[in-house]
């Protein structure tokens, strides 16, 4: 295996739950997004997919465990690479499914030119 999958992160979310880590298991990840903390502090990592339009977008979560930076800017944009885990908790929001990643790296980039994840 040489280097990362580099994928959106509707589509690692869409593998880590839907299709239970298949394709995606055993592989270095690489996904981007905007850094979210809950009540908690519990650091997830974010986009907002749209169906439409600006006004429909909806947040798909990632959950971030592992070898993370000491200190996480809430909608500070993280690039993160690490392996899918079979860990997941439930959006307290919406009651669905988050998916989580095995962090291995993680460093800030620029905002995106088109925030939204349009897949």
């Amino acid at each position: 295996m040489s280097g990362s999958l580099r994928l959106n992160l509707v589509d690692y979310a869409t593998r880590a739950v839907y299709e239970h880590g298949q394709g995606v298991a055993g592989r270095q990840i690489t996904v981007t997004g905007f850094v979210a903390l809950d009540h908690s502090g519990a650091p997830y990592l974010v986009r907002m997919a749209l169906n439409c339009c600006a006004a429909d977008a909806q947040p798909v979560k990632v959950g971030l465990t592992g070898k993370l930076p000491p200190v996480l800017r809430p909608d500070g944009w993280l690039q993160v690479t690490g392996t899918y885990t079979a860990k997941r908790a439930k959006d307290p929001v919406n009651g669905g499914p988050i998916p989580f990643l095995q962090v291995t790296s993680a460093k800030p980039v620029k905002t995106p030119a088109d925030p939204y994840d349009e897949t």
